[in-house]
């Protein structure tokens, strides 16, 4: 197996002129999250992040193979999201009635469930074994298998379905060409795609480069999206952006050309015209910004611990990966990173070995810490909330640099 590939041509309009916004360098995938044997066989892997001026996708030019991202996966979409999804069942429920649903990327089942639970026929689809499990011992419906075009043939799924979703996982397949092509074909006429995915314009804004890594492998705008659908004749009919990741987009999809609507034709203005977020000049500045943020977190734990401040992390999620390779965060700044994952719990982060552990090591910690570092910052409310009242005080890295005791005082926060 080829376990990495550089890409040659954009995934969505093969235009092989790409620009590089910015270089990572080796780092290792965001969710390798690394038991003790791990530690002996700490992988990295190249990563760039490229812009195509002819379709406006943002996308690397580092390709994993899939069976390494997948093999061992520790996401599951339940810890912190299932008031979301739930919502998001519902919402479905009053709005299109389908019969049946399919969803790419059903992870632990926590929205096959409720959508069960609501009288609905709904089918997942999940590459990671481990995963499937937890879905299935819900008594959800699961293929263990990568959806694309010839997945919907091997299992008859031609014309089956009234709605088909998916949610954060639309950025992590290499042949996203394929991936339509086998919705446009599982669909009924007329049917319904929905996805949620990172919005590049707050990805960008907001300084998230935390949250680029191997396993998304594109992020999107509304007029990137837009070009893919039409190349197979399938029309963006709405819209919606929502908080969930610090900032996604909610759209949906239909299995047929439509003319465009006000709202979608109005988006795509703004974005060319008004936020120029089609073209190059945007993102040209943002690796500088990035280097000046990681040296103010760098410079910001140094000073903390030059003062005998104990530091401890909290949220093992890709972002944490990602953020402690790129500022070099190791257990000479922070101590340890708490997780409520099952799944990371006992784990090490791949490529600086903070460990992770329970919120009950936090709890029984003698020495109490002077300082958290929220990596899952888009959580801070949440975990602060959460902690409240035990005297902690807490760094929040982004969108900027904030020390707070109490969520109440977080400025320019964007969360859940």
């Amino acid at each position: 197996m080829n376990e990495y590939k550089t890409r040659t041509r954009c995934a969505v309009c093969d235009n092989k002129n790409l620009h590089t916004i910015m270089e990572y360098g080796n780092v290792p995938l965001a969710g390798d999250f690394l038991d003790k044997e791990g530690l002996k066989n700490d992988k990295k892997y190249n990563l760039n992040i490229q812009f195509c001026e002819k379709c406006s996708l943002l996308q690397t030019d580092s390709i994993v193979d899939a069976d390494v991202l997948f093999e061992d996966y520790r996401y599951m979409s339940s810890i912190g999201l299932s008031n979301h999804f739930s919502d998001v069942a519902k919402n479905i429920k009053s709005k299109f009635n389908p019969k049946n649903v399919l969803e790419i990327g059903s992870n632990d089942g926590v929205l096959l469930k409720p959508l069960m639970d609501l009288g609905i026929d709904a089918v997942g689809v999940d590459p990671a074994v481990n995963i499937c499990e937890i879905a299935e011992s819900k008594g959800c419906n699961v293929y263990n298998e990568y959806f694309n075009e010839e997945f919907v043939g091997k299992f008859e799924f031609e014309n089956r379905f009234d709605f088909v979703i998916s949610n954060n996982c639309f950025a992590h397949i290499d042949d996203i060409q394929s991936i339509v092509k086998g919705v446009k074909k599982t669909l009924k006429e007329d049917g319904y795609f929905q996805i949620e995915v990172h919005y590049v314009k707050p990805l960008i804004e907001k300084l998230q480069y935390d949250n680029i890594y191997h396993e998304h492998l594109y992020y999107y705008s509304l007029t990137a999206l837009y070009n893919l659908f039409k190349k197979y004749d399938m029309t963006v009919v709405d819209f919606e952006e929502i908080p969930i990741h610090a900032g996604s987009i909610r759209v949906l999809v239909k299995n047929s050309q439509e003319k465009l609507n006000k709202k979608v034709s109005g988006r795509l203005y703004l974005e060319r015209d008004d936020w120029e977020i089609t073209s190059l000049e945007y993102f040209t500045s943002f690796g500088k910004k990035v280097n000046q943020h990681i040296e103010v977190i760098k410079e910001t734990l140094e000073d903390l611990k030059s003062q005998d401040m104990k530091i401890v992390g909290y949220g093992a999620s890709g972002r944490a990966t990602m953020l402690c390779n790129l500022a070099g965060i190791t257990t000479d700044m922070v101590d340890y990173i708490v997780d409520e994952s099952p799944e990371r719990i006992d784990r090490y982060i791949a490529g600086t070995h903070v460990p992770i552990v329970s919120k009950e090591h936090l709890d029984n910690d003698n020495e109490k810490p002077d300082y958290i570092f929220i990596f899952a910052w888009n959580f801070s409310k949440m975990i602060i909330e959460k902690l409240n009242g035990r005297g902690y005080r807490y760094i929040v890295a982004f969108p900027e640099m904030q020390i707070v005791d109490s969520h109440l005082e977080l400025k320019n926060f964007v969360g859940v």
